[in-house]
C-alpha cells in the first residue's frame, strides 16, 4: 500500500507546475490516433550570437543541452548541411521510453547578429515520429554581447502518452529540457 501511495504523489507532483519554462507546449490529438505537438521557448543568453549559433550548430557534441539526449550520430555532411540521428530516452518512475528521430539540418548566419538553424524531419519506419520541423532564431539581444534564442518545433507523431497524467508529464519533460538548455548554455 505505501508503494502505492509514493506512485500516487509522484504523479500528482508531476502533473504539476507543466509550464515551468515559460513556453507553450500544446498536444493535439488527430483522427489517426497520432498527435500533433507545438513547441515555443523564448530566452535571452549571456553568450553572442555567433558563440550561441557555434555551440548549437556542433551536433557532436549537441546532447550537453538537453538530458533526454542518449545518443547524436551524424549520418551525412555536405554543402546542404547535416543529416543528424538522435535517440532520446525519457523515465517516469519505471517506465522509460526511448525515440529515434533522423533530421536534415540547415544552419546559418544572415550576418554577425542574426543566425537560423532549421531541421526538418525525414520520416524512418524506425521513429515514430512521421513528419515535422523546428527552428531555431539566435538574435543580437538590447546588449550587443548577449543574444535572444528563439525555439520553435512542430512535429507529428504516433506516441502514445499514459492516460490521465501522460500529457503533463510530457509536458513537464519538455519544459525541464528547455529549462536545463537555458541555464546549461551560458555555461560554454
Amino acid at each position: 500500500m505505501r508503494k502505492i501511495k509514493v506512485i500516487f504523489f509522484a504523479v500528482i507532483f508531476l502533473s504539476f507546475n507543466t509550464n515551468a519554462a515559460n513556453s507553450e507546449v500544446i498536444i493535439k490529438k488527430n483522427e489517426d490516433s497520432s498527435k500533433e505537438f507545438n513547441i515555443k521557448f523564448t530566452f535571452e543568453s549571456s553568450n553572442s550570437v555567433k558563440k550561441n549559433f557555434r555551440l548549437l550548430s556542433n551536433f557532436k557534441k549537441i546532447d550537453r543541452f538537453n538530458p533526454s539526449l542518449v545518443e547524436a550520430t551524424i549520418i551525412s555532411k555536405d554543402i546542404n548541411g547535416v543529416v543528424l540521428k538522435t535517440l532520446f530516452r525519457d523515465c517516469v518512475l519505471f517506465f522509460c521510453r526511448d525515440m529515434l528521430m533522423y533530421e536534415s539540418i540547415l544552419s546559418y548566419c544572415i550576418d554577425d547578429y542574426h543566425c537560423v538553424i532549421d531541421a526538418e524531419v525525414i520520416p524512418n519506419v524506425k521513429s515514430p515520429i512521421k513528419s515535422g520541423q523546428t527552428s531555431w532564431t539566435i538574435k543580437s539581444s538590447k546588449n550587443i554581447d548577449s543574444s535572444q534564442i528563439d525555439y520553435h518545433s512542430s512535429f507529428s507523431a504516433n506516441i502514445s502518452l499514459p492516460p490521465f497524467f501522460g500529457e503533463s508529464i510530457f509536458k513537464k519533460t519538455i519544459n525541464r529540457n528547455l529549462m536545463f538548455l537555458k541555464d546549461t548554455i551560458g555555461k560554454y
